[in-house]
């Protein structure tokens, strides 16, 4: 009786922890899609205001991606009008 009692303890053990690793793996890989567009979002920004490159140098210009000196952005007031 005392053997029957712990083999179906390990067994519930057993498919216990695998229930919980497959659970976790699977939620992993949600977690990691929701972290990607969380992140591509923030990095992205607001949008709008005005960004200007000039030069040449080795700073990504955000609209063109070609390598500047400088990259100015701000806002005007100009598209308020």
């Amino acid at each position: 009786m005392k053997n029957k009692i712990k083999i179906a303890v390990i067994s519930l053990c057993a498919v216990s922890s695998i229930t919980v690793f497959c659970s976790q793996k699977s939620s992993g890989k949600q977690m990691d899609d929701l972290l990607l567009k969380n992140v591509e979002a923030l990095a992205w920004g607001e949008g709008g205001g005005y960004t200007s490159c000039l030069g040449v140098g080795s700073v990504d210009c955000p609209t063109t991606q070609y390598k500047v000196e400088y990259v100015m952005s701000g806002y005007s007031l100009e598209s308020l009008y």
